[in-house]
């Protein structure tokens, strides 16, 4: 394996050494990566002795490789970096070619860095966070992010494109305002130096905007059943059970409805009444599922309709909070995580100004 004039790179996972061999391009066109990825890097622990305690000890997950996050050097905000090929980028810039509105989810592109390989380049965009964390608190906060990101899928639909991965992990959320501290790139409930624990807001209280990423497998301007190829996360698409060709905008209903049945029904306490919904959007029979407009109707429908219990709940909380906070203080002392439950002022139903 590569090293550095020093012998210590074999510590980086081989898909960081991409990140490694293109510290000084990234920094020349005004981003700067972790120390990690300097390519004369020391690991800081090798001074201190403390490797657990060290932020750039952290590695990139090997299925987020072609991920990272940087500073822009002009005014030191966080960014995140990805590598992606030309008909990723020209999907992405049609999107954002779109008009500028509420509607258009679509994660915006701050910049794009050409590199060697005239294959792939590297997009810049904000730094945003995980979609589902930390978890959901109220009904409202559920029927808000999904209206914003079928709202997103439904201007994609109008514009002739469908996006064909439309899962839990291409959702994300400006969390400035949800997190004011920020986090780690790596450690999604750490802050940016790992020495604290997040105290994240209520996704209520700050009204958290949400977008759409990774076009990696869109389509622009299809035909209604010209989709052959078997792509995306969720690998129970009905389509998928035969050659034929198929509507990738039904491909976009039944993923997120797959989503909301996998990652919120199955989790969560006190979502029934997204049940229909699901159930309407994962339909064997594509022709059966809704448009995306007609989600987006259905959730403001919901939304407006009084409810008894706003609170909802993970089902296996106590289980997941109490082994990860034993964890945590036996490694590190931190207190426990109720932080993600305080309250925020409860409401009968949803508030229209928010739809």
């Amino acid at each position: 394996m590569p090293t550095n004039r020093y012998g210590v790179t074999d510590t980086l996972l081989p898909c960081e050494l991409f990140w490694r061999d293109n510290y000084d391009h990234i920094l020349q066109h005004g981003y700067k990566l972790r120390p990690r990825y300097h390519p004369d890097w020391v690991p800081s622990w090798k001074s201190f002795g403390a490797r657990y305690f060290a932020e750039d000890r952290k590695q990139i997950p090997t299925f987020h490789g072609a991920v990272n996050d940087a500073r822009r050097c002009a005014d030191d905000a966080r960014v995140v970096l990805k590598r992606v090929d030309l008909e990723e980028l020209a999907a992405l810039q049609y999107m954002r070619s779109l008009p500028s509105t509420p509607q258009n989810r679509t994660v915006p592109v701050l910049d794009v860095i050409h590199l060697q390989n005239p294959k792939w380049v590297l997009i810049v965009m904000p730094f945003l966070g995980r979609f589902h964390e930390p978890p959901f608190q109220r009904l409202v906060e559920v029927i808000y992010a999904l209206h914003q990101i079928m709202t997103g899928i439904a201007f994609m639909h109008s514009h002739n494109v469908a996006h064909r991965d439309a899962c839990l992990t291409n959702f994300v959320m400006d969390t400035s305002k949800l997190i004011p501290s920020g986090f780690h790139f790596c450690y999604s409930d750490l802050t940016p130096d790992m020495k604290h624990r997040i105290k994240p807001r209520s996704r209520f209280a700050v009204n958290v905007p949400y977008y759409i990423i990774d076009f990696e497998f869109s389509m622009v301007h299809p035909g209604p059943q010209q989709a052959l190829d078997h792509v995306g996360q969720d690998k129970t698409v009905p389509e998928y059970k035969s050659n034929d060709p198929y509507d990738p905008f039904k491909l976009d209903i039944y993923q997120v409805g797959n989503m909301i049945r996998r990652d919120f029904l199955a989790l969560y306490v006190g979502l029934d009444v997204l049940t229909p919904i699901a159930e309407a959007m994962t339909c064997e029979t594509p022709t059966d599922r809704p448009t995306a407009s007609e989600v987006v109707r259905a959730l403001e429908l919901i939304a407006n309709v009084p409810v008894e219990n706003p609170w909802i709940y993970l089902k296996d909380a106590k289980f997941w909070t109490k082994k990860k906070v034993q964890f945590r203080n036996k490694i590190r002392g931190y207190a426990d995580l109720s932080c993600w439950r305080k309250s925020c002022p409860v409401t009968e139903k949803y508030p229209k100004s928010l739809l």
